[in-house]
Formats: structure tokens, sequence, C-alpha cells
């Protein structure tokens, strides 16, 4: 180790300003940020020993890697209740995985999957909650595309059915189903104050609010393209400095978390956000998913050449059911909560009836230029998640005891792997060779 200490304290010289970016306290306007995070601050609720069954639900994977380049996939998946009742599923893939980089997505999506089909069961024993580890947003988000793997091509599809139908079921059964993140880079809860915050800064210049709410539509999208136009405007005149500043920071990748710690709030939750469907992800193309939507089976055949193998009116069906299963996804509550003193946010999401029955009526919508909830009266939904999380913390290194409890039983250890690997031969009678270098030969 000491042979590489020079090198560090060099590099470390080098590239001071990049590491205390990270590492120190926001500079650019953290003192306003201090002051838009604690104006969407609330108390957090007490906490209510929970009517009704809770689940808690998380996956895990092992892999056999085998001699001649194929691999045997083993992802297992539990729902554990808080009265310790288990629900299990377990799946083994053969596979040769030829694109490592499209292994790697089908095993996350094949976890997240397993995830769905076990969270789908627990529904039978009519809980009250369930609870996913990560972002339901997110599992509605992911990119379509067709995978390099053999016969897993157009996987996306049965997940995206699978998942559809479990959300669907949730809400039909009135069970609420939230996705709680420790370690959540997500920037929506940033981007929404600081949007407030132009939209204001822009009734006060005098400036068309729909110019700007366009350019802020796509400032992931095109950055440079957008902050050069911002730029511009400045120089010229129109905006005034203070809006190029809040298009940098949106623009930039410091997480909802990281501003929250700084701005020293403590326990409490933020007022949700709600996030709703309009458009995916498909390759290089967009697909919009609402009624008037055209051509959008055409973009997806080009994007799943191999999937459909020319048959057209099959992948057309598919590809219209999709379509509707992704029109189908509900609307998602997303809130960060701090539970403890000095403790790290958590996001919260949140899909349950009366948040989606009051987007139908209209509550909250999309004509609203603010997607932070009005009412938090109008859906109790919220402040009885918050409840529940409150009475499953124990701390900063126990925020949520039964998904952790529930992460511990289902890992899969490597004495784990080893075992299942000798129940693999016992079965097929055959021997299974290792790819790895001492090419060890085990028996049945």
């Amino acid at each position: 180790m000491p042979e590489f200490l020079d090198l560090l304290t060099e590099e470390i010289k080098t590239k001071r300003k990049d590491i205390e970016r990270i590492t120190s306290n926001l500079s650019e306007i953290s003192a306003e940020y201090s002051l838009l995070v604690s104006e969407k601050w609330k108390n957090l609720p007490t906490p209510v020993e929970p009517k009704g069954k809770v689940f808690a639900v998380d996956s895990s994977n092992g892999i056999i890697e085998l001699r001649g380049g194929g691999v045997l996939l083993i992802v297992r998946s539990l729902a554990l209740a808080s009265n310790s009742q288990m629900l299990r599923k377990l799946t083994v893939e053969a596979l040769y995985p030829r694109n490592i980089r499209d292994f790697e997505e089908y095993i996350r999506l094949l976890r997240e999957h397993l995830e769905h089909l076990v969270a789908h069961s627990a529904l039978e024993e009519k809980p009250s909650f369930i609870m996913l580890d990560g972002s339901l947003y997110g599992r509605m988000t992911h990119v379509l595309r067709e995978l390099d793997l053999e016969e897993r091509e157009d996987f996306i599809f049965e997940y995206v059915k699978v998942y559809s139908d479990f959300l669907t079921e949730a809400l039909k059964n009135k069970v609420m189903v939230l996705g709680v993140s420790k370690d959540s880079r997500s920037t929506v809860f940033k981007e929404e104050i600081l949007k407030e915050r132009v939209l204001q800064l822009a009734q006060d210049s005098g400036i068309d609010s729909k110019e700007i709410l366009e350019l802020w539509k796509v400032i992931r999208r095109r950055p440079r393209e957008v902050l050069e136009k911002v730029r511009e405007k400045v120089r010229s005149g129109f905006y005034p400095a203070k809006m190029l500043e809040y298009f940098e920071q949106a623009r930039s990748h410091v997480p909802d978390s990281k501003i929250i710690m700084q701005a020293g709030v403590g326990e409490g939750f933020s007022m949700p956000l709600l996030l709703t469907l309009s458009r995916v992800i498909a390759g290089q193309f967009e697909v919009a998913l609402d009624e008037k939507a055209e051509g959008q089976v055409e973009k997806l055949s080009r994007v799943f050449e191999r999937s459909f193998d020319r048959n057209w009116s099959v992948f057309e069906k598919k590809a219209h059911e999709l379509i509707s299963r992704l029109r189908s996804y509900p609307p998602v509550a997303v809130y960060y909560t701090v539970l403890g003193p000095n403790d790290d946010p958590i996001r919260v999401d949140l899909v349950s009836y009366d948040i989606s029955e009051n987007f139908r009526l209209g509550e909250n919508n999309s004509q609203d230029a603010s997607r932070f909830f009005r009412d938090l009266e109008a859906t109790p939904s919220i402040l009885l998640s918050l409840s529940l999380l409150r009475s499953l913390y124990a701390g900063d290194r126990s925020y949520n005891i039964l998904l952790l409890e529930a992460d511990r039983r289902v890992k899969m250890s490597a004495g784990t792997v080893e075992t299942y690997r000798k129940i693999v031969m016992k079965e097929l009678q055959t021997l299974i060779l290792h790819s790895r270098g001492e090419r060890r030969v085990h028996y049945p």
C-alpha cells in the first residue's frame, strides 16, 4: 500500500476541485436551497401500529459459471409478513450471456420481476401494505429495448405485463404499495422546487411562463442546447442572471438527498410530488402514451427487430398490449422522509387507491404547473404510510426492520449457491465443470 501513497496525494491535489464539489457542502444557492426545502417540509405523524398485515418484498441472485461460456442464473424472491409468514418464488435460467451489459440488465429486471410475482401472490393474503425495496416509479420507466440474450430479447414485455397486473390488483383491493429507497440518486424533488422558483422569477420579470416551461421540459435531455439559449437570453437582457443559475442547478446531478441534508430540516417529510407516466424511451425513440399517439407500434418494431421475427400481426398485438399496460400504470406519490436525528433521507414511492382516485377526478392533474400535492387531507394514505415507516424504524442502521429482515432471509451466500449447484447436479445426474482457472470437477 505505501508504494502508492505519493500517487494518491498527487491525484488529490490535481483533482481537488472535483472532489470538493462532491464531498463538501453546497456552495451554489445553498442558502436558498435551505429556504426552498423548508417551505416543503412537514412534521412527522405519530407512529401507530398498522392495522392489517404488512409484507416486505426483496430478491437476490446467484450465478454458477460453467465451462464453455454458459451460466446458470438462480433468482429468488421473498415476501415476508410482520407475523413471519413467508411467500417464496425461485427461478433457474440457463444462458449463454454473450453481451455482458445486457446480461446484467436482465438480472436486474428478472429480480424485480420475481418481486412483482411474489408481491402479487401476497395480495391473496389481504394485506394493508406491501413494501418493495426501490422506486416504484423507476420500475415504470425502464428503457424499452431489445436484449442481446437468446430467447429473452423481448423480456420487457413480460415484465410490464406482470408489474401492471400487480399494481392494478393492489388498487382494486385497496392495498397500499410502497417503494422504499435508502440510497436514492433521484433529483425529482430538487427539479420541482427549482421549477417553482423559475416560474416565480419569470412572473416577477414579465417573462412568458410558457416559454420557460418549454425550456425546462428538455433541460435533462438537451442540457447544452438549453443552457446556451438561456445564456443568450441573459446576455441580451431578456432574462435576469439568476435564471441561468436555476437552470444550471437543474442540470447538475446533485441529488435530492444532498440538498435535504444540507438544508438541515431535521425529522419530517417533504410535501409529496405526483408523478405520472406520459411517455417512455424505446431505444433512440420516445413513445408517447396518450390515446391519440400514432406510429408508436412502428417505432417499437424498429427497436425489437429480432423479437417480432417478421411476424407483424403477432408483434403488433403484443406492442398494442404493451402500450395499453404502460398507459394503465397508476400515478405515484413521491416524498422524502427523515425518520431520526441526523439520519439520511429516505425516498418513498406510494401507489394507493385514494391517490389514483383523486387523480382521476382531476386533483393534482397536469394542468397545474406544480406537481406538489395541494391537500394532504384528501389523500390519507400518505400519512398512513409515514406512520407505518415510523413504526418499523429502529435507528439509522435499521431504517426498516421488516425490509432488512426480508433482505437477510432472501440473500444468497456463496455457500447457498454451492448447495444449489450440487442439487442441480444430483437432479440432472451429470457433472458440472466450473469456469474458474482451477477447473474443479464436481460429480453428482
